[in-house]
């Protein structure tokens, strides 16, 4: 009996592989796409919606999104290696685009690197230029580990697992001694009691900060991970708090943020799959977007 789920569709694909699909797989790897013929597809109802809705979200026609989808499961099915070389690239854009750097900036940013403009226009070109010195810099400079950056491993931050409130304040002081640019901090939690994902409430943590380079600021996290509170009483949390704010206070922590999200933002706090820069501006426009209606988002040990 042939089952159709995606684990066995995806084997049987790997193993029916022929010359011709790997033809077709070659074709737009090395960027050589062109126009093709209409295809009708009937997708079940949830299927549908889902496409139209995510298309229309990320600003681009449900063809674009069903054929750039198609495109990496055959390339990461049919052709692996190709596929880590791929990410290496899209990857290094990806957190360019999180931090908002134009392509003027990210030449400026890396001029040291010998990264201009002519480069930065050409796949092959930029491909060259990231060496395993090079991703290691930007991983460095950015707050990401250089494993995500060259594309073979999933989470771009390895996240902490906090065991009390002194094992933050532990971090975040070599970072309030370490230079002139203050670090903040972002305390997220879910605004309901239960956490479905671990069974009970956690607070998410970021560590960040501005940094300068090559006259290009950049808000990076420096350190970022979960305390589970229960091994934490409330008490601990408040007087975290208290030093968090006396700090600030002292003009030695810049700001900082307490915001309780809904399940699906905090969800992706949790999991740790996304850029923590992409995160926070996720976090942002939630802020924003409760303000305009007039709800609190914050909370305090009050």
């Amino acid at each position: 009996m042939k089952r159709n789920n995606m684990t066995t569709i995806l084997s049987r694909i790997a193993l029916e592989q022929d010359e011709e699909m790997q033809q077709l797989v070659r074709q737009f790897a090395d960027g050589k796409k062109t126009a093709g013929t209409p295809m009708a597809i009937r997708f079940r109802p949830a299927v549908r919606e889902f496409i139209s809705r995510v298309s229309h979200r990320l600003g681009i026609s449900t063809a674009e999104l069903v054929n750039v989808l198609m495109e990496g499961i055959m390339l990461e099915t049919l052709a692996p290696r190709q596929a880590t070389v791929t990410r290496i690239y899209e990857r290094f854009w990806q957190l360019m685009d999180a931090h908002r750097l134009s392509v003027t900036g990210v030449a400026t940013l890396l001029s040291g690197m010998n990264m201009g403009l002519s480069v930065l226009e050409s796949r092959e070109r930029t491909l060259d230029y990231l060496t395993a010195s090079v991703i290691h810099q930007l991983a460095e400079w950015f707050g990401v580990s250089p494993d995500w950056l060259n594309g073979t491993e999933k989470q771009p931050v390895k996240q902490v697992t906090f065991t009390s409130w002194q094992d933050v304040a532990d971090r975040l002081l070599p970072e309030v001694c370490a230079g002139t640019v203050l670090p903040a901090i972002t305390l997220v939690r879910q605004d309901s009691s239960i956490d479905h994902i671990g069974g009970k409430m956690e607070t998410v943590v970021f560590i960040r900060q501005l940094k300068q380079i090559n006259r290009i600021t950049l808000r990076v996290v420096t350190c970022s991970g979960i305390i589970p509170h229960e091994v934490v009483a409330n008490y601990k949390t408040n007087d975290f708090l208290t030093f968090s704010e006396t700090m600030r206070e002292i003009s030695r922590l810049g700001d900082i943020e307490t915001v309780s999200v809904p399940e699906h933002i905090f969800t992706q706090f949790i999991r740790g799959n996304e850029l923590p820069v992409s995160l926070l501006s996720i976090l942002r426009a939630f802020v924003e977007e409760q303000k305009d209606k007039g709800i609190n988002c914050q909370w305090s040990w009050e």
